[in-house]
């Protein structure tokens, strides 16, 4: 297991910990203050600056402290050591150590992670409801702020620790055996998901903790527990709720059907697009011509124009479009296992957590992202046990890949499509409505067509993104780009100067004709690729 890089205010410099006959040894270095706002397990090819300022958050520990101390009514105790524990892109965990023993995690979310108030508050609400109704096992929130003012400086959550030890951890260690065991348990907790009714598309929250303009018009009750109130508000998503969309007249949610959503994505992008979006290259297209709203905005047109039809006639199984709750970001980090029981004691990371049609949510969970044979078998293993055990899932999966009714690729592809420079799924999806119209048993014509013109560019279009993804496995299988233009920091200046020196000696890559500016000029265009699947402009020639 590669050593996580962890800090630490007081303590030893090293630590281990035995779990279930399993030694896992952490790194330890010494802190200054200024390493715990920093995002410091990672550093970027391309834009560094830039992406470490989305995650830099200033906040004050010792109050984090203090509110650890006062969460586990631990007051008279001491804490011995705090460490940055875990760091993912989007959220700060810590660690927090008590002179008895006992621990906390203490998680932060970056700048990036999501909108002020609301990412906090779902994740919160959403944790115990899964616990609550559910009866999925998640860690105990012990108290929890939402509102930066509070004395920390930023929001934040004071948990329980995991229990157990991270799949991600231990997988590759495991025998295939164990490894199906705890397959079938996610099987079974994703059966929890998908059994659960609810009749609103939106996001968890408690009932008093959502603005009163959003308890007055937006957010659906749900049965109470007690005295525990939830409801339905909106999407908690950092774009949807950015402050200029907040700005402008566009929609959050929540939404009672799919077509309502469907329509309301489109609506929003117009108007967020006539407001913000700026002319851009896309060099996929051209190095000379850019990419414009307008153009962006004739295809949101398109998009409206057909998503009624793809939404609103009646689905073969109502269930595939009846709102569900789901974790958005199932993989083996995020799932804690016991080896005593040889059960899943602990699913954590429900940020972003979202309640919507099932066909909009259903996903295969990322075990292991590469070709080994072991890790094919287990993909294979988990289809199987789906289709067994939640058939409902494994059907919501099968159908998109068909041509029924409701088709919602386009659906998928529309959100955030100009700001996720995802436009060209976007016309990909709705070319392929197009094409396969009279598939869809829909009986009117296309209310939609593209021109010769506009087919050929998008085919050029595609050959270019082809060929640049081929480079770029060519650098990586050649150890000269590293997935995702992420990298160690203490390999970033060697990493670096390498893919400098690459793309000035590139020329054995190059097209050799010209297709809308790329010519053989002896360098290329590097580009990284992102989380969200697409690429990113490292350096122009």
């Amino acid at each position: 297991m590669a050593s996580p890089l962890i800090y630490l205010i007081d303590g030893a410099l090293g630590w281990t910990n035995k779990r279930a006959g399993l030694m896992v040894i952490a790194k330890m270095v010494p802190a200054n203050e200024e390493d715990f706002y920093r995002y410091t397990t990672k550093r970027w090819l391309s834009n560094d600056h830039l992406e470490a300022s989305k995650r830099y958050r200033k906040f004050n520990i010792h109050e984090l402290i203090y509110a650890a101390l006062r969460s586990s009514h631990a007051e008279k105790r001491t804490c011995i050591n705090v460490m940055k524990y875990r760091e993912g892109l989007y959220n700060k965990s810590f660690l927090i150590t008590f002179d008895d023993g006992s621990e906390v995690v203490a998680k932060l979310p970056n700048p990036n992670a999501g909108p002020k108030r609301f990412t906090i508050a779902s994740e919160v609400a959403t944790m115990d409801y899964v616990h609550r109704r559910l009866d999925i096992p998640a860690p105990r929130v012990l108290s929890w702020g939402c509102d930066a003012s509070n004395d920390v400086g930023c929001e934040y959550i004071i948990m329980e620790k995991a229990k157990g030890v991270s799949l991600g951890d231990v997988w590759n260690k495991l025998a295939r055996p164990l490894k199906n065991k705890f397959i079938q348990q996610v099987v079974d907790m994703e059966l929890k998901l998908a059994s659960t009714c609810l009749s609103q598309h939106g996001c968890i929250y408690y009932t008093q903790n959502l603005p009163m303009e959003h308890q007055c018009k937006n957010a659906y009750g749900l049965p109470r527990d007690g005295e525990i109130e939830f409801s339905i508000g909106p999407i908690a998503d950092p774009i949807l709720l950015s402050e200029e969309r907040l700005e402008l007249d566009t929609s959050p949610g929540p939404w009672y059907r799919l077509s309502d959503y469907a329509i309301s994505m489109g609506q929003n992008e117009i108007i967020w697009a006539k407001n913000y979006a700026k002319p851009r290259f896309n060099y996929y297209q051209s190095n000379t011509d850019l990419e414009t709203p307008t153009d962006y905005m004739a295809l949101i047109e398109k998009y409206l124009a057909v998503a009624s039809y793809l939404t609103a006639a009646e689905s073969p199984n109502p269930e595939f479009i009846r709102p569900t709750l789901w974790h958005s970001d199932l993989h083996l980090n995020n799932i804690y296992v016991d080896f005593t029981s040889q059960t899943i004691s602990d699913i954590i990371d429900w940020q972003g957590a979202t309640v919507a049609p099932l066909i909009l949510q259903a996903r295969t969970p990322r075990m292991r992202e590469d070709k080994h044979y072991e890790d094919a078998l287990c993909y294979k293993y988990y289809e199987v046990q789906t289709a067994k055990r939640n058939p409902l899932h494994y059907a919501a999966i099968t159908h998109n890949d068909t041509w029924k009714l409701p088709c919602i690729e386009p659906v998928k592809s529309v959100c955030e499509a100009w700001s996720s420079e995802e436009v060209f799924r976007l016309r990909s999806s709705l070319l392929a409505v197009v094409d396969h119209w009279h598939e869809l048993s829909l009986n009117t014509d296309c209310p939609i067509t593209f021109t010769e013109e506009e087919r050929n560019l998008h085919n050029e279009e595609l050959e270019n993104r082809d060929y640049i993804g081929q480079v770029i496995e060519n650098f990586q299988e050649a150890g000269l780009l590293p997935a995702d233009g992420i990298v160690d920091p203490q390999g970033y200046e060697i990493v670096k100067r390498t893919s400098d020196i690459q793309k000035g000696s590139s020329r054995w890559l190059i097209p050799k004709k010209r297709k809308h500016g790329w010519t053989n000029c002896g360098h290329i265009r590097i580009l990284a690729k992102n989380s969200m699947n697409t690429f990113r402009v490292l350096e122009s020639p």
